[in-house]
C-alpha cells in the first residue's frame, strides 16, 4: 500500500472556535501559524517504517481480534483516502469493502491511519467534566451501538509516537445526551441533579508503548446543532492517582473527530437510535466539520466487528500534536470522589435564557470568554 503517498497528503486543520452549539458564535482565531505547522508531510518516511507500521498493525489486530472474539467471527473491511477540502472529505466512504480473513496482511487495514490532527485554536466546548476515571469500557452498560475507539498520538515535530500521554474523549448517548453536567439546555431537566452523577460515556485512557489509547464506547447520537462526533483532549505530563483519576499536567491538544454521514444515516435506523427526534446536522453544515477538514481529514477510519451493524464497529485515527503547547481547558464540571460538581465559573454558568436542542443564549454570552491559547 502507498502509505508515503497517502501520508504525504494529510494537512493539519485548525478548528478555531468552541465545541458548541456550532452556530451563532464568535470565532476566536489564532495568529497565522508557520506552513510547516500545519503538514506532517515530512512524518511519511518514519510512518512508512516497516516496524512502526508492524507494531501498529499488532495493536490495531490485537483490538480487532478481541471484538471478533466475542462474536465468535473472524472476517472485517476496511476504509480508504484521498486528497481533501470539507466537501471532498465529506464523500469519502471510510470503510472498505474489502473482505478481512483471518490470516490476512493486517497492515492493509490499519496502515492508513487516518488524519494527524494538529489543532491550534479550538476549546473544549461546554460539556466536558473533569477528572473522570481511567477505563477503557465507559459504556456502563448504556444500550447502543459498540464503538472501539483507539487514538494514536504522534509528536508533529518528530514524528515519533508519544507514550504515557492520557487521552480524554467524552460525547453523547444514543439519542443525542451528554451526561454529567447539570442544566444545560437540551440535555435534560436542569434542576435534575442526579445528572451530575452521570458517567457515561466520559472516560481516560493512556496511551501505550506506541502511542495508542483504545476505548469500549458507543456510536454517539446526533442532535440539533452540531455534526455526530466525539471530543478528545490530550493531557502529557498528567499524574494517575490512586482513585483511577489524573490531575496536573496539561492539555497538548483538544479535538472533535466524525464519522460518514452514510455510516451516521444506518445508524440512526437502529434502536435506540430511531427514537431520537432532534434535528440532523449534516457533516458538510458544521462549522467546525468545515474547519477540520478543509485540509485535512477528521473522519475516523471504521470497519465493521460483524455481518450486522449491531455487531459493534472497531475505529481508528492518529493525532499529531505539539508537546509544548498548553491549551487552556475550562470544564463545565469536576469528576471527584464524591461525584460530580459543577464549576461556578465553567462555560454553563455563561448560559443566557434557556431553549432547546442545546444552545440557548450559549451563542449570545460567547463573546465574553477568553479566546483560547497556544503556549509554547
Amino acid at each position: 500500500m502507498a502509505i508515503k503517498n497517502l501520508l504525504a497528503s494529510l494537512l493539519l486543520a485548525a478548528p478555531v472556535a468552541l465545541a458548541h452549539p456550532g452556530h451563532h458564535e464568535k470565532v476566536y482565531a489564532h495568529s497565522a501559524l508557520p506552513l510547516e505547522r500545519k503538514s506532517l508531510a515530512h512524518c511519511s518516511a518514519e510512518f512508512s517504517k516497516p516496524e512502526f507500521i508492524k507494531r501498529t498493525v499488532e495493536i490495531h489486530g490485537e483490538e480487532l481480534a478481541r471484538l471478533k472474539r466475542s462474536l465468535g467471527l473472524e472476517a472485517e473491511e476496511t476504509p480508504k483516502l484521498r486528497p481533501r477540502d470539507y466537501i471532498s472529505v465529506s464523500r469519502i466512504d471510510h470503510k472498505s469493502s474489502k473482505a478481512v480473513s483471518k490470516g490476512m496482511d493486517l497492515s492493509t487495514l490499519f496502515s492508513d491511519a487516518g488524519a494527524c490532527m494538529l489543532m491550534p485554536a479550538v476549546d473544549q466546548g461546554p460539556l466536558y467534566v473533569q477528572g473522570e476515571e481511567i477505563r477503557k469500557n465507559i459504556t456502563n452498560g448504556e444500550k447502543g451501538i459498540p464503538l472501539t475507539l483507539a487514538i494514536q498520538v504522534v509528536d508533529y515535530k518528530t514524528c515519533q509516537t508519544v507514550p504515557n500521554a492520557y487521552v480524554d474523549i467524552w460525547s453523547s448517548n444514543s439519542t443525542g445526551i451528554y451526561v454529567g453536567v447539570q442544566g444545560y439546555p437540551g440535555m435534560g431537566d436542569p434542576k435534575d441533579a442526579s445528572i451530575l452523577k452521570g458517567t457515561t460515556l466520559r472516560g481516560v485512557q493512556p496511551t501505550n508503548d506506541h502511542g495508542v489509547a483504545s476505548f469500549d464506547s458507543l456510536f454517539p447520537g446526533h442532535y440539533d446543532g452540531r455534526a455526530t462526533h466525539i471530543h478528545a483532549i490530550v493531557y502529557l505530563g498528567a499524574t494517575k492517582q490512586p482513585q483511577h483519576t489524573i490531575t496536573g499536567g496539561r492539555a497538548a491538544h483538544i479535538g472533535q473527530l466524525y464519522f460518514d454521514q452514510s455510516l451516521i444515516t444506518a445508524v440512526d435506523k437502529v434502536t435506540p437510535y430511531s427514537s431520537n427526534k432532534m434535528k440532523i446536522t449534516q457533516n458538510t453544515a458544521d462549522f467546525l466539520f468545515m474547519q477540520g477538514a478543509n485540509g485535512d481529514d477528521p473522519i475516523v477510519r471504521y470497519a465493521m466487528v460483524g455481518p450486522n451493524l449491531s455487531d459493534g464497529l472497531f475505529a481508528w485515527i492518529r493525532f499529531g500534536i505539539n508537546q509544548q503547547a498548553n491549551k487552556a481547558v475550562n470544564p463545565a464540571a469536576w469528576w471527584t470522589d464524591k461525584g460530580g460538581v459543577m464549576n461556578p465559573k465553567g462555560p454553563v454558568s455563561q448560559l443566557t435564557g434557556g431553549g432547546t436542542g442545546g444552545w440557548g443564549g450559549w451563542g449570545k454570552k460567547r463573546a465574553a470568554v477568553e479566546p483560547v491559547e497556544d503556549e509554547e
